[in-house]
């Protein structure tokens, strides 16, 4: 009898063991409602987890940390700030048609938090009438409150590092909102409150009208329509504007901008779609060696453009340089085309950066007299841009994931 005890004892000792989980382990379980893509992120400081969504939008995954960090999740193309500690067991939901104001968390107080504190920020209105009308003492007092309020919140947490991180972040934060509306102050300070209500309600109406988005997302009548309304709308708002000669101004630069955003529409509406054939290029590595897209014919094509000084280009620059060396013997060439106007640094960069594929250089495609080369064939306004092209010359995609999305190496595979 005393054999089989200690049998037992041992064998659930053992099972024990077998099952104990590591102190380590962060368990995040979730659903997401009106999903984007099929996969949910977790962004880390030197790695990305990732796992697919079941049908109904729900997920879990498990990954090892091994200190508290900030961590980015992703769905689709939004992301929104977590902070994780080894061992936790969190659960999330979300709603991607409303990101932000949805988002719920069990099991992660601080992620509760950060979550809160943006939607606080989102509703400080800081950019309202105090900010355009207001003195800098009153603005700094509304600031003070906002901190008031963040701080008490922050009063239930008990992690030093997360509290001193956030107290830090605030009063980064404030001093840039206070920062800028002193200088805004100064701009505005030989205009009376007319002008000033203007300039505020055009702030505000750029950024409501979206048009650089939309511009992207909406058709050529949709968005003609929504520019139209646009310009109505800056034009009516002049009429309470006393200043004649300001007006005059402002009408001028009404007609200017909306024929700018009228022209750039017209490039993306001449962008070769998925399936069309592609527009070539043609431009020189470091050896002046010319390359153009019919050069890499029988293989696919990964095209960055990019530029030395742009701050997400060299992000990507790590997983681009992974993403070559995964496919290395694959059918397909990596061709980064820097639109730098500096030759100099682009060439001190890609060997500082020891940067393979296919390096060529464009020079600065922007200026007074418009956009040229492929910036104005793919409508490229932003950068980086990422573009893949089939082996027979023709458009997969013409804004293609990133090196460091989990997209690309799909796309990539069903295109081999």
């Amino acid at each position: 009898m005393k054999k089989l005890i200690l049998f037992f004892i041992a064998s659930a000792t053992l099972l024990f063991a077998c099952t104990q989980k590591d102190p380590n382990q962060v368990t995040v379980t979730g659903k997401v409602t009106n999903p984007i893509g099929e996969t949910v992120d977790f962004i880390a400081a030197d790695t990305t987890f990732s796992t697919n969504l079941m049908d109904d939008g729900t997920f879990e995954i498990d990954f090892l940390i091994d200190s508290a960090q900030y961590i980015s999740f992703r769905q689709g193309q939004e992301t929104t700030a977590m902070y994780i500690l080894p061992g936790d067991e969190i659960h999330l939901t979300i709603d991607t048609e409303m990101y932000d104001e949805t988002i719920t968390y069990t099991g992660s107080p601080a992620s509760t938090f950060l979550a809160e504190k943006y939607m606080m920020q989102e509703k400080g209105d800081f950019f309202g009438e105090l900010y355009y009308l207001g003195s800098p003492e009153e603005y700094k007092a509304s600031l003070d409150k906002f901190k008031e309020n963040i701080a008490e919140k922050l009063n239930t947490f008990t992690d030093s590092g997360f509290i001193n991180d956030q107290k830090e972040e605030l009063e980064q934060l404030t001093s840039y909102y206070i920062r800028r509306q002193k200088q805004q102050a100064e701009k505005l300070k030989d205009f009376g409150d007319d002008v000033r209500m203007y300039i505020m309600k055009k702030d505000l109406l750029d950024r409501e009208a979206n048009l650089y988005g939309n511009m992207k997302t909406m058709d050529l009548e949709t968005f003609t329509s929504a520019l139209k309304e646009y310009q109505e709308t800056l034009i009516g708002n002049l009429k309470d504007i006393t200043d004649k000669e300001y007006v005059k101004k402002q009408l001028s630069q009404i007609e200017k901008t909306v024929k700018h955003w009228a022209d750039r529409k017209d490039m993306v509406e001449a962008v070769p779609k998925a399936g069309e054939d592609a527009v070539g290029f043609s431009y020189p590595d470091k050896d002046g060696n010319e390359f153009s897209l019919s050069s890499f014919e029988g293989k696919l094509v990964y095209v960055d453009v990019w530029a030395t000084w742009c701050g997400p280009c060299k992000a990507e620059i790590p997983y681009l340089k992974q993403l070559e060396a995964d496919y290395h013997e694959k059918e397909i060439v990596f061709v980064s085309i820097s639109t730098d106007s500096d030759r100099e640094a682009w060439l001190k960069m890609i060997e500082e950066k020891e940067m393979g594929g296919v390096q060529l250089y464009a020079g600065s495609e922007w200026g007074e007299n418009g956009m040229t080369g492929i910036s104005r064939d793919y409508a490229i306004f932003g950068i980086p841009r990422f573009m893949l092209f089939s082996k027979d010359g023709k458009v997969i995609s013409n804004d293609a994931p990133r090196p460091s999305s989990t997209e690309i190496r799909s796309m990539i595979d069903e295109n081999l």
